[in-house]
């Protein structure tokens, strides 16, 4: 993806899609609503009504990349131990080790969207399926035979192995490298699949990577490139939206029926 001037390209022309996991795929959220609620159960009256759920989550994801840039070794586990810890603190609520325990396998035991599985495997029909995450090898292995059993992946790249974490542009020049070389897909061949804006589309259209949004959870009646933020405002360059995974399988299907129809066609004319 070289511009916003740049032509779209029809589905059917890509060869691999790459996901984000955790909150495209996964129900991240839901899973950080049930940590949560023992610490805002303790938290004393004195500190005032808890935040809403939206900023608790904001907060959430905020903690996660200052921790995940400022370590980028550190592993998975113990950064979600340590955005615990600073949730505790911004919460005045004190910091218990088994929920501390609980926290660092949040990611590993949130459960899938209730379209995931069945969009997941329509997909794998048409192209190879890539994870690119922000995790550490047991905890996607955890995901895989668990919230996501029956899902296939042709490669799952992590955290973890490549040293750094989304947003940082090496994960995805690492995607670009090796989906390159073991599938001789070209950057043009290859879709990002991802709801995070800042963490995966805003640095895919730093390294020209094509990309779709799934933007679950945001107002009916939106369209483009409307609420990414007004930090994110110009840095984006998704050329797909939607609202669910489901969707995008259902129009990917539509698309690729249509090309089959024409090409059927034409071998009868």
């Amino acid at each position: 993806m070289d511009s916003p001037t740049t032509p779209t390209p029809p589905l059917t022309s890509f060869r691999v899609l790459a996901f984000d996991i955790y909150g495209t795929l996964i129900d991240e959220p839901t899973a950080l609503r049930t940590q949560l609620a023992p610490l805002l159960a303790r938290r004393p009256p004195s500190a005032g009504p808890p935040p809403p759920f939206p900023t608790l989550l904001a907060t959430f994801n905020a903690l996660e990349h200052a921790v995940c840039a400022a370590t980028p070794s550190l592993p998975l586990p113990a950064v979600m131990r340590e955005v615990y810890a600073r949730l505790a603190a911004s919460l005045a609520v004190a910091p218990l080790a088994a929920e501390a325990a609980a926290f660092a396998a949040l990611k590993a035991r949130a459960p899938a969207y209730p379209d995931t599985v069945a969009a997941m495997r329509a997909l794998g029909r048409r192209y190879r399926l890539v994870a690119l995450s922000n995790i550490d090898r047991a905890g996607i292995a955890a995901t895989l035979g668990g919230a996501l059993a029956g899902v296939r992946f042709d490669a799952v790249l992590t955290a973890e192995e490549i040293g750094s974490y989304k947003p940082d542009r090496r994960n995805f020049e690492h995607l670009l490298g090796w989906v390159g070389r073991e599938f001789g897909a070209g950057r043009g061949e290859c879709l990002l699949v991802a709801q995070g804006v800042a963490s995966d589309h805003v640095p895919a259209r730093e390294v020209g990577l094509w990309s779709a949004w799934i933007a679950r959870g945001r107002p009916a009646g939106e369209e483009g490139w409307e609420g990414v933020g007004e930090e994110n405002e110009g840095k984006v360059g998704f050329r797909w939206r939607w609202g669910s995974l489901g969707e995008m399988a259902r129009e990917v299907e539509e698309v690729f029926a249509e090309e089959e129809g024409r090409g059927r066609g034409g071998e009868e004319g």
